[in-house]
C-alpha cells in the first residue's frame, strides 16, 4: 500500500427525513443550511486553496425544496459556488433503501437534469447511512451519465463490504461505475478533525496508516466524510477548514484537503490505475424495517402499479386529440397530470427513503416528537394511494370516452404489451355508479371506494364493504397493450358460491389437503407434472403462518439481544450481530372455520386461525380454473406489543438441489453467487418473483406486495459470511419490529399479504418470470364503464392494440407523456442482443427520437412503415421519444 499523503474530506448534512424533527420543519432547516453554506463558502475563501470551505449537497431533495422559496440572486451564487468548486450537489434524490424499481430510480432521478440545466456539474452520487442498493442501480445511475459512486455505510444493525475500499462496480450491462466505499458519515470528527486541539486526530493518524495497510488499500489518498457534532440534519461547520488549514501548516501528514466529492474523483482519475472490478448485488441489511409498516409498504407498491399504469394510460391519451367540450368538462386528465404527477411520485419516492420514524419512535414512542413524524412517514404513503387514484381513473375515464362502447358496457384495459387473460374483482360502483354516471367529477372518483384489502370473504359484512364482495370479471382476453369491452352481464356476482368443508380440494391439474386442525396446505399435489410439491420434512405446511419473538421478555432492552454494537469509533468495522440469538417460533393453535367456496372461476379455500400473540388471522387459497397459478392471500390484526417480534407465511418446497433466483429493480439475482463481499445474506428485498429451479422442475413465486423474504430457514441477526440454501423454502416475511431507532415498534392494525405459485417443468426461465411477476402485480383489472359522455363520433374501435410494444425479455419501464408525445423506457433483460421492433397499432408513431435517460432528445430514428427498429444490447436500456396520432386503423363508424 503507498503512503497516505492525502485526505479528501467531504462535509455534508446527513439527510435523514424526519429523524431529528418533524418532516416540514426538516425541510425548511435544511434550506436555512444551504443558505449558511453560501455565506459561509464567501466568508471563507480566504486562505490555501486545500483549506477554503467547501460543502457537499449529499441529495437533491433538499436542493429542490431551497430552490422553491430561492432568490434569483441566491440561486447565481449557489450556480457560482459550484462552478468554483465549492459546492457540489450529488445526483441521488435521497439516502434510499432497495425498494425502489427501475422506473423510481429513474424519476427520482430526475431532478438531476432540472438541476444541469441550471448550471450544475452533477457527476457523481453518494448514499450515507444506507447499507446497500440494488445491483441495476449502476446502470441506472451511468445511464444519467454519473461518473461515480460512493457510499458511507452506518453498521449499527447492519454491515459493510471491505472498506475503505475503491473498485470498478460491475453493472448487470457489464459496463463498471468508479466506486468508493467509505468509512462511516462521521468519521472525520470522531477521527479528531474539527477539534480544538490536534492531538486527538494525530494519534488516530498511525492507526488510519495500519489499517489501510491491513485492507491493501491502493491509493496514497482516501475520501472521508464529516457531519456536524449535531449529528444527523446538522447545518455547516466551518471549523473543518480551519482545522485543515491549522494542521496543513504544521507540515505534518497526510494532507488535509476540505473538498468535494469531484475532487476525489478528479484525484482517482489522475491516479491511472486500473480498478478491481466487483461484481453483484449491494444487498441491504437495513431494510428490513420497511415491514415495521408492513400495511402501507403495500400500499407504496400498489400506488406504484397504479401510477405507472396512470403515465401509460395518460401517454396513449396524447396520441389522442382532446375533443371539443361544450357544456360541463368531461376530460379532467390533463389537469390532474399538470398538477399532481410530480407530487405523486415525489411522496412515493419518499417513502422509500430510509427514516421511518423519529430517533425516539422505538425508545420513547409515545412522545409528539415519535407520532408526529410517525405521521408524516405514513402519509406519505396515503398520500401517494390519494393522487395515484386520482390521477389513474381520470386517464382511464378519459380514455373510455374515446372508444365506441355503450352503457351496458364496461371498458377493460391491459397496460402489459402481450395479450392476457383478465380476471378480478370489479367494484360495485363502477357496475352502477353513485349518483349519475354521466358524472366526470364525484361519481368517477367514487368508484373502487369500499373496495376490501384481500379476496378474503368469510367474515366480511358485504354491508360496510358497499355492496363490493362478490363481483367478479370472468376470464377476458384483452389486446396487448390495449383494451377491450365486454357486457356489463358478463360480471359475475359469486357470492352465491356453493360451500362445503372438505380437506382434500381438487382441479384438472392440482390436488391439494389442508389441515383443518392447525391451517395451511400439507399437500400440494401437481397431477400434470406427477409430483407433490411441498417439503414435508420442512416442519411447516405451505402457506404456513409464524409468529417469532425475541424468547426473553425480561431484559431491560431486547433488541439488544439481537444486535449490540459498541459505538466506540474504530477504524475497523466491529459487526453487533449477536447471531446466537433466542427466539420463539410459534403456529396458530387452531383453525375456528374452514370453507371451500366452489364458484365458475375456481375453487376458493377459507380458514380462519386463532394464534396466542396475534389473534385471529384469515387465509385464502385460490386455484383458478382458467390458470395454473395457485394464489394465497392472508391478513391479520398486529398487536400493540412493543416486544420485538416478527410474522412470516412459509412455503416449503420440495425441490431437492434447487437454485434460488431473486428479481432485483428486473435482475435476477442468485445469492451468494450475485452478491458483492461483506452484503446482507441473511435476507433478501425482492422486487415482483422469486424462483427455485433445479434444473428439471420449478416454482415461481411472485411476491407484489410484501418486499422482505428469508430463503430456507430463519435467518435474521446471523450475519453469515456465505449463502447457504438450507431447503428449498422461501419464508415470506411480513411484519417485524427489531429495528431499535427509527423504525416503528408497533403497528396495529390490518396487515395483508399475498403471494402466487406457478409451478413448471425444464429450466429456469427468465422471461417467463417477468412476465408471471407483472402479471400478478396487475392482477387487478383496470375497469371503466361508458357512462360518461363519450366522443362522437367515436376515435376508437371497441377493442384494439394502442401500439404494438416489445414483449419479454424485453420489459416496458415505463411509458409516460412527454412535451409533444410519449417517452418509452424499455429494459433487455437478457443475456443476448435483442432486435426490438416499436410499431404503430391503433396510435400512429410519426417521428421517433433516441433519447437520454432523462427524455432529452439525442437522435432522430427512421420510422418506417410506422415502426421503429433498434438492438438493445444485453441488460441495456433505452429510452425512445415518441410522436403519436390516431392511425388509419381508427373506428370508422
Amino acid at each position: 500500500m503507498p503512503e497516505l499523503n492525502t485526505i479528501y474530506l467531504v462535509h455534508h448534512s446527513h439527510t435523514d427525513v424526519g429523524f431529528t424533527a418533524d418532516q416540514p420543519v426538516f425541510w425548511e432547516l435544511q434550506a436555512r443550511f444551504i443558505d449558511d453554506v453560501l455565506n459561509t463558502i464567501e466568508r471563507l475563501q480566504d486562505g490555501p486553496f486545500e483549506s477554503q470551505f467547501r460543502w457537499t449537497c449529499e441529495t437533491t431533495a433538499p436542493v429542490l425544496k431551497w430552490l422553491e422559496t430561492a432568490s434569483a440572486r441566491d440561486i447565481d451564487r449557489f450556480v457560482a459556488a459550484d462552478r468554483s468548486g465549492h459546492l457540489e450537489v450529488a445526483a441521488m434524490f435521497a439516502n434510499m433503501t432497495p425498494l425502489h424499481n427501475r422506473a423510481q430510480s429513474a424519476e427520482a432521478l430526475r431532478a438531476v437534469a432540472r438541476l444541469r440545466d441550471l448550471g450544475l456539474d452533477i457527476r457523481y452520487a453518494m448514499q450515507s447511512d444506507v447499507n446497500g442498493q440494488n445491483w441495476p442501480l449502476a446502470d441506472v445511475l451511468l445511464d444519467a451519465g454519473i461518473e461515480g459512486f460512493s457510499m458511507a455505510i452506518n453498521i449499527h444493525f447492519g454491515g459493510a463490504p471491505p472498506r475503505p475500499a475503491v473498485f470498478g462496480w460491475q453493472a448487470p450491462s457489464g459496463r463498471t461505475l468508479p466506486t468508493f466505499n467509505g468509512w462511516a458519515y462521521p468519521r472525520a470528527r470522531e477521527f479528531g478533525i474539527g477539534e480544538t486541539s490536534d492531538a486527538a486526530f494525530a494519534a488516530w493518524v498511525p492507526r488510519l496508516e495500519a489499517h489501510l495497510k491491513h485492507v491493501e488499500f491502493p491509493l496514497p489518498f482516501v475520501m472521508l466524510q464529516g457531519d456536524h457534532p449535531y449529528g444527523d440534519n446538522g447545518s455547516v461547520y466551518p471549523q473543518y477548514a480551519t482545522f485543515a488549514r491549522q494542521w496543513n501548516a504544521s507540515g505534518r501528514g497526510p494532507r488535509i484537503v476540505m473538498a468535494t466529492p469531484r475532487m476525489f474523483w478528479a484525484a482517482l482519475r489522475e491516479h491511472a490505475q486500473p480498478l478491481e472490478v466487483w461484481r453483484g448485488d449491494w444487498t441491504d441489511f437495513w431494510n428490513f424495517g420497511c415491514i415495521s409498516t408492513a400495511r402501507e409498504t403495500a400500499i407504496d407498491w400498489a400506488n406504484r402499479v397504479r401510477l405507472t399504469d396512470a403515465d401509460a394510460i395518460h401517454a396513449a391519451l396524447q396520441g389522442l386529440a382532446a375533443a371539443p367540450q361544450p357544456g360541463l368538462r368531461t376530460q379532467w386528465a390533463g389537469r390532474s397530470f399538470r398538477l399532481y404527477r410530480d407530487e405523486a411520485w415525489r411522496a412515493l419516492n419518499l417513502w422509500s427513503e430510509h427514516t421511518w420514524g423519529a430517533d425516539s419512535a422505538v425508545g420513547t414512542p409515545g412522545t409528539d416528537d415519535s407520532l408526529s413524524q410517525k405521521s408524516h412517514k405514513l402519509n406519505l404513503a396515503y398520500t401517494a394511494r390519494s393522487l395515484s387514484l386520482l390521477l389513474a381513473r381520470d386517464a382511464l375515464a378519459d380514455f373510455a370516452q374515446f372508444v365506441d362502447g355503450g352503457a351496458d358496457e364496461l371498458l377493460v384495459f391491459n397496460p402489459l404489451p402481450w395479450p392476457r387473460t383478465v380476471s378480478g374483482q370489479v367494484p360495485a360502483n363502477t357496475l352502477t355508479p353513485r349518483g349519475d354516471p354521466a358524472d366526470t367529477t364525484a361519481s368517477r372518483h367514487f368508484q373502487g371506494h369500499d373496495t376490501p384489502p384481500t379476496s378474503i370473504w368469510t367474515g366480511r359484512n358485504a354491508v360496510h364493504h358497499g355492496g363490493n364482495l362478490g363481483w367478479v370479471l370472468p376470464p377476458t382476453e384483452v389486446p396487448a397493450f390495449g383494451y377491450a369491452t365486454v357486457p356489463k352481464a358478463s360480471v359475475l356476482n359469486v357470492n352465491t358460491a356453493a360451500v362445503s368443508q372438505e380437506a382434500e380440494v381438487e382441479t384438472a391439474r392440482y390436488r391439494l389437503i389442508f389441515d383443518t386442525e392447525l391451517g395451511g396446505v400439507v399437500s400440494l399435489y401437481d397431477k400434470q407434472l406427477r409430483r407433490e410439491w411441498v417439503d414435508a420434512d420442512a416442519g411447516h405446511p405451505l402457506h404456513g403462518f409464524v409468529h417469532e419473538e425475541v424468547a426473553s421478555r425480561t431484559h431491560d432492552w431486547p433488541r439488544r439481544l439481537l444486535n449490540k454494537l459498541d459505538w466506540t469509533p474504530t477504524a475497523a468495522d466491529v459487526s453487533g450481530w449477536q447471531p446466537g440469538w433466542i427466539a420463539n417460533r410459534t403456529g396458530p393453535s387452531r383453525v375456528t372455520a374452514y370453507h371451500v367456496y366452489r364458484t365458475p372461476l375456481g375453487v376458493a379455500v377459507e380458514q380462519l386461525l386463532e394464534h396466542p400473540q396475534v389473534g385471529q388471522l384469515a387465509q385464502r387459497v385460490f386455484l383458478p380454473l382458467h390458470a395454473d397459478w395457485i394464489e394465497c392471500e392472508a391478513e391479520w390484526e398486529m398487536n400493540q406489543d412493543p416486544h420485538p417480534q416478527a410474522t412470516y407465511l412459509l412455503f416449503p418446497f420440495s425441490l431437492p438441489g434447487a437454485a434460488v433466483r431473486l428479481n432485483m429493480a428486473g435482475q435476477p439475482v442468485i445469492p451468494g453467487r450475485d452478491q458483492l463481499p461483506g452484503v446482507c445474506r441473511d435476507y433478501f428485498t425482492v422486487q415482483g418473483w422469486a424462483d427455485f429451479n433445479n434444473g428439471d422442475f420449478g416454482v415461481t413465486v411472485a411476491l407484489p406486495e410484501n418486499p422482505m423474504v428469508q430463503l430456507g430457514d430463519f435467518h435474521f441477526g446471523q450475519a453469515q459470511s456465505a449463502f447457504v440454501l438450507e431447503r428449498s423454502m422461501l419464508l415470506g416475511w411480513i411484519t417485524n419490529n427489531y429495528w431499535e431507532t427509527n423504525f416503528q415498534p408497533v403497528q396495529p392494525g390490518l396487515v395483508t399479504a399475498r403471494y402466487r405459485l406457478l409451478p413448471y417443468a425444464g429450466p429456469f426461465d427468465e422471461a417467463r418470470a417477468q412476465r408471471f411477476g407483472l402479471e400478478t402485480e396487475h392482477a387487478a383489472p383496470l375497469t371503466q364503464h361508458f357512462g360518461e359522455p363519450g366522443v362522437t363520433p367515436p376515435r376508437l374501435p371497441a377493442s384494439g392494440t394502442l401500439l404494438n410494444l416489445p414483449d419479454a425479455p424485453v420489459l416496458v419501464t415505463h411509458f409516460k407523456a412527454a412535451d409533444g408525445g410519449a417517452l418509452l423506457s424499455l429494459l433487455n433483460a437478457s443475456e443476448d442482443i435483442q432486435t426490438v421492433r416499436v410499431a404503430s397499432a391503433l396510435l400512429k408513431i410519426g417521428r421517433a427520437w433516441h433519447c437520454d435517460l432523462f427524455g432529452i432528445k439525442e437522435k432522430a430514428l427512421a420510422v418506417p412503415d410506422g415502426g421503429v427498429t433498434l438492438e438493445l444490447l444485453p441488460r441495456r436500456s433505452v429510452t425512445l421519444h415518441l410522436e403519436l396520432t390516431p392511425s388509419a386503423q381508427e373506428n370508422q363508424s
